[in-house]
């Protein structure tokens, strides 16, 4: 029941102008769309996007560590973006504590490494086009049901 789900439905008046802006980011210029994709907005995938690299190497061998596949070093699987307002502090490691330091760092291409994910590119997004950017991911969350 979230401001996107009804929009999706046909309720225009269910993301705000903000946020119907951030939308058309998030499936245009910013590329989101590319992992974070489908009803549950991931593609379970596993990507590199540097978190868990410094200048020693990385701290966090990621899918590499089950694996033993080079490629796959620093790799963490796409989670949902549901609920997403709702689960800082963000990435596998609670390394980025909200949602604009998310958008910041998508922006500035991840954090460079010998197995960045090719999709991984500095988007270039202005103040305005980040603040939208966020409003719609705060769309993405609702109301949550349990069936049983």
């Amino acid at each position: 029941d979230s401001g996107y789900d009804r929009y999706a439905a046909g309720n225009p008046a269910a993301l705000s102008q903000k946020a119907a802006e951030g939308m058309k980011l998030f499936v245009g210029k910013a590329h989101c769309r590319l992992c974070h994709q489908g009803y549950n907005f991931n593609d379970g995938v596993f990507h590199n996007l540097g978190v868990g690299w410094d200048e020693s190497g990385f701290t966090d061998e990621g899918r590499s560590a089950v694996t033993d596949i080079v490629k796959d070093r620093g790799a963490f699987k796409t989670p949902t973006l549901r609920q997403i307002a709702q689960t800082a502090p963000y990435m596998h490691d609670g390394s980025l504590p909200n949602l604009e330091a998310v958008v910041d760092f998508y922006d500035r291409g991840g954090k460079p490494n010998p197995h960045l994910d090719p999709l991984m590119k500095p988007l270039r997004l202005t103040p305005q086009e980040k603040e939208a950017l966020v409003e719609f991911l705060r769309s993405l969350s609702g109301k949550v049901s349990f069936y049983r």
